[in-house]
Order: C-alpha cells, then structure tokens, then sequence
C-alpha cells in the first residue's frame, strides 16, 4: 500500500478524535470497575489492541468488566495509550508514584495483557528515569517490583537494571538498603554474577581502572568503559542499539 501525506493525515486524525472518545466516553459500550475507580470505554478499542481483552469479553452482551487486581492509575495508563494518548500524563500530573516505580509497573501490566508497544514505551521511560535516579531508594524499589512481578525470561526490565547496577555497583554496595536487596531479591545477585562473567575478561587486571565513556544515540544512555575491554561492548546495554559513541 503506498503511503501518501493524505492517508497520514487521515491516521493523525483518526487518533485525535479517538482520544476525544476517552475524555467524552461517548458511545461507551463497556464499564470497566478497578478497586476504587470505574472507566467506561469501548469494547473494540480493547480487543483491537490485545487478544487478552477478546477473550475476557465473552458475549456481546457483556457491559462490565472488573480489574481490581492492578493498581487503578496503572489500569489507567494503559487505558489512555489504548485512545492514543499518553499513558504516563496521570503520573506526572499527580506524582503519586516514583517515576521509575510507574514504569515497571507499566511494563508489567502490558506484559500480563500482552501489549508489546507499550512495553516498550515503558522501558525506555525507565531507562531514561534510570539515568537520574540510579542513586535513590526509589531505584532499589522499582528493582524489588521488577524482578518481583515478571518471569525470569522476561529480560525487558532486567537485563537494564543489571547493566545500570554494574555500572554504580561500586556506589551502590556502600548502600546497606542495596546488601539488603540482594539478598532478598532471587535472582537479582546472581543476575550480576553473570553478566560480570559473560562481559568481562576472564585475566582482567585488578590494577587501578581506567574507563572511557559512551553514549548511546539511540536512547542516550551514557555509561563507563573499562580501556580493554570496550570489544565486548558492541551495543548499548540498556536498548542494545549498535550506534554507540564515545564522549
């Protein structure tokens, strides 16, 4: 099919009135109850974006459907990027939750309900958030939620706090709340372990280090090098982008 500025158009538009459907809830055809908050929405939005909602809706006579089992403003995020809008507005209107706490919760619900694009969304939001907030104990949190709440082959979330844990790891152990972690989180220590292992020189000197630094240009995450060992660093940890530079 050729893509043509009009039929752009057309996709631009459709999304624009598509997000007055969820402010207005016009022509709502289904109610959705959480613990403490009901949406009404439309049952072809749901299931046009995940097969998991098909199967939850039943009958066509099915108006109401109860997901009081997930956190209402991550119901809600996930909502709000079915109408094309942005899922993470209700978090930062409010602040109710940490940023990168959010996003791993985000990032659990798409997985439950099968919704890859915004899995993604909400990985690189928390890579992003990451950068800055690696050294808080909202860092340690979003961790414990993460390797908590997805399966051990799900390696979306984890394969980036590794890679951001190795990076400060020096920082972080000073932390008794990191020790802590560690041993209370499966798999987590572990995780390190082997990255360590599979990244890392089996003869790395333990003489004093001397690192350089790069950026990934595709989702702008900087991290530090070891001068040596930069060939097993081919691709950005965090997004496993190849365009990496130095700084």
């Amino acid at each position: 099919m050729e893509i043509t500025a009009l039929s752009v158009e057309g996709t631009d538009l459709f999304i624009h009135r598509l997000q007055d459907f969820w402010h207005s809830a016009a022509f709502s055809d289904l109610t959705v109850f959480t613990s403490d908050r009901t949406f009404q929405v439309h049952r072809l939005v749901l299931c046009v974006r995940s097969q998991v909602f098909c199967d939850l809706i039943v009958t066509d006579t099915q108006y109401a459907l109860e997901m009081k089992d997930d956190h209402p403003h991550i119901i809600e995020a996930m909502m709000r990027s079915f109408y094309g809008l942005p899922y993470d507005a209700i978090n930062k209107a409010t602040s109710q939750m940490c940023p990168m706490l959010f996003n791993v919760m985000v990032y659990n619900i798409a997985a439950k309900y099968q919704l890859d694009y915004l899995k993604v969304q909400a990985r690189l939001t928390f890579a992003s958030c990451v950068q800055d907030l690696w050294a808080s104990n909202s860092f340690l949190i979003a961790i414990s939620e993460a390797y908590t709440a997805t399966p051990r082959e799900d390696r979306g979330l984890r394969d980036l706090i590794v890679a951001m844990c190795q990076t400060h790891r020096r920082d972080l152990r000073e932390k008794q709340e990191f020790e802590t972690l560690l041993a209370d989180t499966p798999g987590l220590a572990s995780d390190l372990v082997l990255l360590s292992r599979q990244r890392l020189p089996p003869n790395l000197s333990l003489e004093p280090r001397i690192v350089e630094s790069y950026v990934c240009m595709d989702c702008l995450s900087k991290w530090q090098i070891q001068v040596g060992i930069v060939r097993d660093f081919l691709e950005c940890p965090f997004c496993h982008h190849d365009q990496v530079l130095p700084f």
